[in-house]
């Protein structure tokens, strides 16, 4: 067990045996092992009577599947499929189960809730016996819940998530069962960093889901690599008296701060030889073909999805690589389309990476070279703990780190490569501090602002979590004021295919496979190129859709103007008054005409540009 998560261990046994409920923040750097680290805190509190169930939290759906599938259910299978799909320590596995099994908690007891079904897209005959095992809890009715924080947030402000749209809104069940739960807040960065300084519906619905939490008197932990001072700040206040535990180059302890010094595990990172430097736009390609030469892997991060596909397109074009050999990954892929990528990449077959910020959490990768966009401090940090993140693996001992010297490079960054020159110093991209022989990344986060808080959401929060009876009637006004997304934006699922084809009778579609999920902003982008067909209800399974048109897009959409969620949900209560309707309903979805998706690259560059 390393240092910092045992000091922290050891601060939450002793806070457990005072009256007040415990609560900490733990900093440490990316691949240190803070999620791996949360059965044994669930296992301190149980132990200790604070709780008897334990919720881990996290931002992405992402990183649930990995914490879920490679972490929970991987420590307590023998699946030989799953370990290879992982490739998580044998130490680590062994100290899950062991944590988890000391307070009665086995594969039956931990669960999962998040918007997808995992493995739904899986066909493999090998990990048939570990979707026998998988179990979904919307009600959070499991001993040890991992869900995003959308669902948790939802179902603690009464409106349980598998009935945001229907006039009934039995919420009792799984707020209590929140309420006698510890609550480990997982990758808290991403929180703060959605929009800096701008007006945020996540982070004020996690301002306010932490002040119910710390008024039921519940314990409650705090995870991150990357959080500012002003996070910190924040976190302190709204905690009350809550204690950090971060990572730095003295052992000291004062008050609420104690600081923890892991020599093995900075004699790891600075072991590494780094190299860092500013890399101009121009010169990105003649840079991937002399990496990609003298045998390293490169992962190559861009800030926007337009810019991801056209370099992949130059870069697979100009260096005649295979498809295993160059991949793509970016969010408006279909899940089947991504699956594939990240089989090559796991399979070790993937030379070059080219990828947006989807992959800078909940995705085990490890490179040798980054290139990268750096317009936040806090992405660049996530993005370099996939640069020689499996240090056996690193060729030649040595991580190369090209900041792109174009409109998003962060001032921040820039002075930070620029006083490592004039020490003639690199960083190291894993540490916080300075030591003898490199920079660390702290200076990034000293001035990094946080989001302003939503006032009208705020209050509307305020009046679903105040009383003690609210009628379901109210919880659906709130929902509908605030346009369906109390925490970020209302999303849709869109699939791709041909409404040409769909008319025929027994034409059917895989939403495992032919689907994605897409913010509204990005929807109406795709509308206004004339890429949606339409809205459809989708009938049946999954995995045999039939899908019926309810809405032409021009109902739901006007040139200039947003989707309408009133439509949406207007169409949508009407198709379901019909039973034979209701009863095979499998969901809704938008549907992206074919001529738009590109195989292996998703939506075309073209249709995206504005």
């Amino acid at each position: 067990m390393r240092p910092l998560i045992e000091k922290a261990a050891e601060i939450l046994k002793n806070d457990a045996n005072t009256s007040k409920p415990p609560r900490i923040i733990i900093e440490a750097p990316t691949a240190y092992g803070k999620s791996t680290a949360a059965p044994l805190m669930a296992r301190i509190l149980i132990e200790s009577g604070w709780c008897h169930s334990f919720i881990h939290s996290l931002p992405l759906r992402a990183i649930v599947e990995d914490v879920y599938l490679c972490l929970m259910i991987n420590a307590f299978s023998s699946s030989e499929a799953l370990r290879n799909n992982c490739r998580k320590s044998e130490t680590v596995l062994r100290e899950v189960k062991e944590s988890l099994s000391a307070v009665n908690i086995g594969i039956k007891d931990i669960a999962y809730q998040m918007g997808e079904h995992l493995l739904s897209n899986q066909e493999s005959d090998e990990l048939v016996e570990v979707k026998d095992v998988l179990k979904k809890e919307p009600l959070f009715d499991a001993r040890y819940v991992i869900t995003t924080l959308d669902s948790l947030a939802y179902n603690a402000f009464r409106v349980p998530v598998t009935e945001i749209f229907s006039y009934r809104k039995h919420y009792a069940i799984p707020r209590t069962r929140i309420f006698v739960s510890a609550t480990y807040f997982d990758e808290a960065h991403m929180i703060y960093e959605e929009k800096e300084d701008e007006e945020s519906n996540l982070f004020t619905t996690f301002n306010e889901l932490l002040r119910m939490l710390v008024a039921a008197q519940t314990p409650i932990i705090v995870a991150s690599a990357t959080l500012s001072e002003n996070s910190e700040r924040h976190l302190l206040e709204t905690l009350q008296e809550a204690k950090i535990v971060k990572l730095d180059k003295t052992d000291k302890s004062d008050g609420h701060l104690t600081l923890v010094h892991d020599k093995e595990f900075e004699e790891n990172v600075t072991s590494i030889q780094w190299f860092s430097s500013l890399l101009r736009e121009d010169n990105l390609k003649e840079k991937v073909k002399e990496l990609i030469d003298t045998g390293m892997t490169v992962f190559i991060a861009r800030d926007t999805i337009r810019e991801a596909i056209k370099t992949f397109k130059e870069l697979k074009e100009s260096l005649e690589l295979n498809d295993d050999e160059i991949v793509l990954l970016h969010s408006l892929m279909t899940r089947e389309d991504r699956s594939r990528a990240l089989e090559s990449i796991r399979d070790e077959k993937t030379r070059i990476l080219v990828a947006t910020s989807i992959v800078e959490a909940g995705v085990d990768i490890s490179f040798n070279a980054l290139i990268t966009d750096a317009s936040r401090a806090s992405s660049v940090i996530q993005r370099t703990g996939r640069v020689c993140r499996k240090i056996e693996r690193c060729k030649e001992n040595k991580a190369h780190v090209f900041i792109l010297e174009n409109k998003h490079l962060d001032s921040r960054i820039k002075e930070l490569l620029e006083n490592a020159e004039n020490q003639k110093k690199q960083i190291c991209w894993r540490l916080p501090y300075d030591t003898d022989s490199y920079l660390g990344y702290g200076p990034l986060l000293r001035e990094t602002g946080i989001p302003e808080i939503n006032t009208k959401l705020k209050r509307s929060l305020e009046t679903l979590a105040s009383p003690l009876l609210i009628s379901s009637r109210s919880i659906g006004e709130i929902v509908r004021n605030h346009g369906y997304g109390l925490v970020r934006t209302f999303l849709a699922e869109v699939v791709v295919a041909d409404p040409e084809l769909l008319n025929g009778a027994g034409r059917r579609v895989n939403l495992n496979k032919d689907s994605f999920v897409t913010s509204l902003n990005k929807l109406r982008l795709l509308a206004s190129k004339g890429c949606i067909d339409g809205l459809y209800v989708a009938l049946g399974t999954r995995e045999k859709a039939t899908l019926r048109k309810i809405s032409p897009i021009e109902e739901l959409y006007r040139q200039r103007e947003e989707i309408s969620l009133d439509k949406y949900f207007h169409n949508l209560q009407k198709t379901l008054a019909d039973p034979e309707t209701r009863y095979n309903f499998v969901g809704t979805v938008f549907l992206l005409k074919t001529n738009c998706y590109e195989k292996n690259l998703g939506v075309k560059e073209d249709v995206l540009r504005i």
